[in-house]
């Protein structure tokens, strides 16, 4: 009768089973911590101004991800912390390999244009990242675009003399992730860990 702790489980199964187990480990389905969409729709286009003065275009990215906040440079907290994420998951990308993030762009689009002019973006968004875009619309230009993601924005006025900057603004906070063929394919909460960022970036970037 067979025994199960025989010698020869000992030196030929039991070596096969562990790399059955690791090659079944490897081949788990990966969890996403963002919500990824299962039925991706097309991402409405944006156009505008990019913070070197080039005309951008969203369509231009397309083969990339590409990785899409909304927010404004006067921004107090969440939208610098945002961007600290985003550029840490890049940096923490790129370290491992320059070839994660030469697919990978990140989009910067201010929902204050009335301070926010491409020469502010240019002092503001290079500070987290080089290779980041800032972008500017116009503000007729820009309720479109905010509809089309269903970003909302409002602002609050602030007491005279309290801050410089007059007024903040509320707006609604997450990281939008156009995939390669140009659809909404995921979105963030704008607090997501790097590491976990780094994650899904990587499992979504082998996607085709």
């Amino acid at each position: 009768m067979f025994r199960l702790f025989s010698p020869f489980f000992r030196t030929c199964w039991l070596p096969l089973l562990i790399v059955l187990t690791t090659l079944m480990a490897g081949c788990a389905r990966h969890e996403y911590t963002g919500l990824v969409f299962d039925d991706p729709q097309p991402a409405a286009e944006i156009m505008g101004t990019d913070h070197d003065g080039s005309t951008f275009r969203l369509s231009d990215y397309r083969g990339n991800l590409s990785l899409l906040f909304f927010g404004y440079t006067y921004c107090p907290d969440i939208c610098p912390m945002t961007l600290a994420n985003v550029s840490q998951a890049y940096k923490e990308m790129e370290a491992e390999s320059p070839d994660l993030v030469k697919d990978l762009t990140v989009v910067f689009v201010t929902i204050d244009p009335e301070r926010d002019t491409p020469e502010r973006l240019a002092e503001y968004v290079p500070l987290f990242n080089p290779n980041f875009h800032g972008v500017y619309i116009a503000q007729d230009q820009l309720d479109p675009v905010k509809s089309a993601y269903g970003v909302y924005a409002e602002k609050s006025q602030l007491p005279e003399g309290q801050t410089e900057a007059g007024y903040l603004v509320d707006h609604t906070a997450g990281v939008y992730l156009i995939d390669r063929q140009g659809n909404l394919r995921a979105l963030f909460k704008h607090d997501i860990p790097s590491q976990d960022l780094v994650r899904d970036l990587k499992a979504l970037l082998k996607l085709r």
